[in-house]
């Protein structure tokens, strides 16, 4: 299943920024690309400017690459600023039946791989938010020499359960609604520290309709491997992929930089401290007044965060 890109939106991106009081030099509009990569219809947005040093945005679960537009914004004159719509989430397609039996993570790392094989570029800053920061994290540890630097948004082997539970509930509950703005009040309950617009500006991207009303771009189907799985079971489960994560943690030598929203409910200052003490050299940074979603919460200190660190380190390594 595909979906359709936004063909234009310049003025809801305007009025997004205008919100948010963000001014960057231009208001404009990535330009859409597809590429058939490992099964899946793959669509990613590329900002421009190839001729300045790559930087390639992996969204977090139930995003998708347009959660990056106003930091792209900000950063595109400074940076080629790539960002990807993960399998199953924004306007790239769904897992095909024949995979979905596959594990996801491997089916996501297998992904990246190959989208950067296909972009062909060296010396990346890879950037990735939550479930894109593991797949950042996966592909970093088994292809170091593609990259210049790794930043880490608000993730880490060990994430705080209620802040997951609520934004699951939060999914659940908004399934399917009648109207987008119905969409639209949730999300200002669910998040009352983003201003209306920004949050309309997100939706835009991220809901379809459909025969009964509006609902979510994401592949929510449930994975036969999770079928009759029991709480026991589960938490082995998780506990088996945060010592994968923490060992792959433990092979990264690049410039990394983990960034953590002041006010998150996945990453708390525990788990972040501990990702200090194992990766020797790591840069860490808390964003003032974001939750987990630090680029969507804070799009201007994550932007400056972001370009300050890499523009330090990868000059210390020129």
């Amino acid at each position: 299943m595909i979906q359709q890109a936004v063909a234009n939106y310049t003025a809801e991106m305007r009025a997004c920024a205008e919100a948010i009081d963000l001014r960057p030099p231009a208001i404009v509009q990535p330009e859409d690309r597809w590429v058939d990569l490992n099964g899946v219809r793959f669509h990613y947005v590329d900002w421009g400017n190839a001729h300045l040093p790559p930087l390639v945005l992996l969204h977090g679960g139930s995003l998708t690459a347009h959660t990056w537009d106003m930091s792209a914004l900000l950063l595109r004159d400074r940076w080629h600023v790539i960002a990807l719509d993960q399998r199953g989430h924004g306007d790239t397609g769904w897992t095909p039946d024949e995979q979905i039996g596959t594990d996801n993570s491997d089916l996501m790392l297998q992904d990246t791989a190959a989208f950067m094989e296909h972009l062909g570029m060296e010396r990346v800053l890879l950037c990735g938010m939550s479930m894109g920061g593991m797949n950042a994290i996966r592909y970093t540890a088994r292809h170091p020499e593609r990259l210049a630097a790794l930043v880490i948004v608000d993730i880490a082997p060990v994430t705080m359960q209620q802040g997951v539970i609520e934004m699951e509930q939060f999914r659940r509950e908004t399934e399917t609604m009648r109207r987008f703005e119905d969409f639209l009040d949730r999300a200002v309950k669910f998040n009352p520290q983003r201003r209306p617009a920004h949050l309309k500006y997100s939706l835009l991207h991220s809901l379809k309709p459909v025969a009964d009303g509006w609902t979510w771009k994401q592949d929510h189907r449930r994975r036969p491997q999770m079928e009759g799985m029991s709480e026991e079971q589960m938490k082995a489960a998780r506990d088996e992929r945060a010592r994968q994560m923490w060992a792959d943690l433990d092979r990264i030598a690049l410039p990394t930089l983990l960034m953590r929203g002041a006010i998150s409910k996945i990453l708390s200052p525990e788990a972040a401290r501990e990702v200090l003490a194992r990766m020797a050299g790591c840069e860490y940074v808390v964003v003032p007044r974001a939750g987990h979603s630090v680029q969507g919460d804070n799009p201007r200190d994550f932007a400056r965060a972001l370009d300050a660190f890499a523009t330090r380190r990868l000059e210390r390594r020129d």
